[in-house]
């Protein structure tokens, strides 16, 4: 075998191993620490490369190219050239040790709705934008500090820290420059801050609570970015603890479905119920809504837990058609998340669920959210459409905190708003604010809308929204949530008394 055939084959070889090191690294980094699987992948092609020495005497000046070429792609950045990740924490380390009495800040920070830029103009914008970003990161760092891009949009910064002022300003103008870079897109980042105190905790440790910070504040407007501090980890904690927990609870069956009772204010009569769920823990016990709704919004399990809840109201209404006919004219709402926006096939799976439970969709009615409705209106419209097509009720719950357009409101195939109950609660017994329930008692009832209020804590609310013609009521003045079998108790006992 001459020289060139060898040197093709020791080449190809290294390849061959970053390419599948690549792969393992993508697809095991949960399992494996990702530094020592970036240096075994670069251990083992370097290792080839230099056995190029011991087999060949010549072209010494090819192989030291190759061998830097090997190096310049473990620790850069293909396509902003800034530091690879395993390099910059190498670096950070060394940085660290070197300047003992300097404050230092680890910062993380990514591109909001960064995949939506990619989809609507192109992978090559977004390389772009990837690119001048660490540009301008490049004209913003000083001596002894240093920037990554350790993954797609994902951005990591080890700079000094003097005092709160002269950070946050320079942490403002670095925002800004990114925000602002161009006109032709619409960009902002979001960042997570955590100021260094030990640094034994390890630059991992360090990142990991930037990135808390981080997501304490994700796709929120309003803030830019937001420092770290100790309860974020304990909410971190919390979390993991629920999704470790979230499948098993499901399986067996420790969401539990509990009802809270509307009234007509006409006659209080009780007409129907809002399902709501609860999470019996068999050690923690009842766990507020509160508490793993939100997670379950961000993680996704919330489409399991909506279609779950669903189901239980089909079975329940089938239990009182054979077992309960007085209470067979009740109407049930259930919830559902923002995340089935994107689900066209939502109205099918609805009536495929209440048809195998031989429910008539008119005892169903949808509650969505003002905000997701809004969020994407064209196409959450042709969901509603469908599923009044089909019979289901539709409402839109805490109308009033989203300050929707009124057209928009009125070209929706709604049949219910319910009155936000913090809007309600808050306003109701000041001036100003019985004006503005009055205006959108009056709205709703041009537009043929039935109007529930809840959130109905006082006998005054009571008598202002019956004398305004609110037409349903709910909330604590009248009955808490409570269990089916309470809720079954609870109305029969109405009915017999009436």
């Amino acid at each position: 075998m001459n020289y060139s055939e060898k040197k093709s084959l020791v080449i190809s070889f290294a390849l061959f191993i970053l390419v599948i090191g690549s792969y393992f690294f993508k697809y095991n980094s949960q399992i494996y620490d990702k530094d020592i699987i970036a240096e075994v992948i670069f251990g083992v092609a370097f290792g080839s490369v230099l056995l190029q020495v011991v087999f060949s005497n010549f072209a010494h000046r090819d192989l030291k190219k190759e061998v830097d070429q090997l190096r310049l792609m473990q620790e850069r950045d293909w396509l902003t050239g800034c530091l690879s990740r395993n390099k910059f924490k190498k670096e950070c380390e060394k940085i660290l040790e070197k300047n003992k009495d300097q404050t230092y800040a680890m910062i993380i920070f990514d591109i909001d709705k960064f995949k939506a830029i990619n989809d609507l103009h192109g992978h090559q914008t977004g390389d772009k934008i990837l690119y001048d970003i660490a540009k301008i990161l490049e004209k913003q760092i000083n001596e002894d500090e240093l920037f990554s891009r350790i993954a797609t949009d994902n951005f990591n910064v080890l700079i000094k820290y003097q005092d709160y002022l002269t950070f946050s300003k320079r942490i403002e103008k670095m925002i800004g420059e990114i925000n602002g870079y161009s006109d032709q897109w619409k960009i902002n980042i979001s960042m997570g801050i955590y100021l260094i105190g030990e640094a034994k905790l390890g630059i991992c440790n360090f990142s990991d609570r930037a990135n808390m910070a981080k997501r304490s504040i994700k796709d929120n407007a309003l803030v830019s970015y937001a420092f770290y501090d100790e309860s974020m980890r304990l909410v971190m904690i919390r979390e993991n603890e629920i999704e470790n927990k979230m499948e098993a609870a499901l399986r067996n069956e420790e969401f539990e479905l509990y009802l809270q009772p509307k009234y007509l204010f006409l006659d209080e009569k009780i007409i129907g119920a809002e399902a709501l769920v609860r999470w019996n823990d068999p050690i923690l016990g009842i766990i507020s809504p509160n508490d793993f709704i939100p997670l379950f919004e961000k993680n996704g399990f919330v489409k399991k837990i909506d279609a779950y809840m669903f189901e239980k109201v089909c079975k329940l209404l089938h239990k009182w058609k054979i077992e309960m006919d007085q209470l067979t004219d009740m109407i049930i709402s259930v919830n559902f998340s923002r995340v089935h926006l994107n689900n066209l096939f939502l109205p099918e799976e609805l009536f495929e669920i209440a048809s195998r439970y031989k429910i008539d969709p008119q005892k169903i009615e949808i509650e969505l959210t003002e905000g997701t409705i809004f969020d994407n209106d064209i196409q959450m419209i042709e969901i509603m459409k469908h599923l009044k097509n089909i019979g289901f009720h539709i409402s839109i719950d805490d109308f009033g905190r989203a300050y929707s357009s009124l057209n928009t409101l009125r070209n929706l195939p709604a049949d219910i708003l319910k009155l936000d109950k913090a809007f309600f609660s808050e306003s109701a017994d000041d001036q100003r604010g019985k004006k503005i329930i009055t205006s959108m008692l009056n709205m709703a009832r041009d537009l043929n809308l039935v109007t529930v209020a809840e959130g109905v804590e006082t006998k005054e609310q009571v008598e202002f929204l019956k004398e305004r013609g609110c037409d349903i009521a709910q909330g604590f003045y009248y009955a808490k949530p409570m269990k089916v079998v309470e809720f079954e108790a609870f109305v029969n006992k109405k009915l017999k008394s009436a």
